[in-house]
């Protein structure tokens, strides 16, 4: 597989796919849980939809930031700016994209 098409086998003593899973579900539920934590928060405070839409994104902002830092540190990067705005540019227009759909339908 190496000489034919350059790819290398994959190792087969040192990573357990289940860990792997369990740590992108961690990542998936606490970054996602973000912008709702926003509603449950304000909720007790204010009835006002405004405030806490721009609570939600305040806190995807957020949470997207300390994903673009994780992300940097993880690939080894020493540009944490670039790394933040990059997911912080993926995640608006990602986001856009899916308000701008669901309210088109």
């Amino acid at each position: 597989m190496t000489a034919q098409k350059g790819v290398m086998p994959p190792d087969q003593g040192g990573e357990k796919p289940w860990k792997n899973g369990v740590v992108a579900f961690l990542a998936f539920a606490g970054f996602g849980a973000a912008p709702l934590l926003s509603f449950v928060v304000l909720k007790p405070f204010t009835d006002n939809e405004l405030v806490m839409f721009i609570g939600a994104c305040f806190m995807s902002a957020i949470a997207l930031t300390f994903l673009g830092i994780a992300k940097a540190k993880i690939c080894g990067k020493r540009n944490y700016v670039g790394s933040v705005g990059f997911v912080l540019l993926n995640g608006a227009v990602a986001a856009s994209a899916a308000y701008f759909l669901g309210w088109m339908l």
